[in-house]
């Protein structure tokens, strides 16, 4: 059984500042983050005591079931990945009204 797998999915940790926008924005900015990086998934996770908390966290689910019951790691992703999703979270404009998206 093959037991690499790429990441697939990362939980996006909203800056302290910026969590109650996110969240009322968080369909919207998880929809643009996976247009933005197809075949990834994005979910928005609460806040939590991880990275800098005036930056948004990128972080990548790292393990998965394998067919025998047992859990692996996936490989870890590309920095410039998390760099480039990293720079997507800041970019995306959180007052952009939902109608016009």
């Amino acid at each position: 059984m093959a037991t690499e797998r790429e990441v697939l999915e990362f939980i996006i940790v909203p800056p302290f500042g910026q969590r109650a926008a996110v969240t009322a924005a968080k369909e919207r900015f998880e929809n643009y983050l996976a247009n933005r990086f197809p075949g990834y998934s994005f979910r928005v996770g609460p806040f939590a005591p991880v990275g800098d908390e005036d930056e948004f966290s990128v972080l990548p689910l790292m393990n998965f079931p394998g067919d025998d019951g047992k859990s692996y790691m996936c490989t870890p992703p590309k920095r410039w990945l998390l760099q480039d999703i990293a720079q997507a979270c800041r970019d995306f404009d959180l007052k952009k009204p939902r109608a016009a998206a």
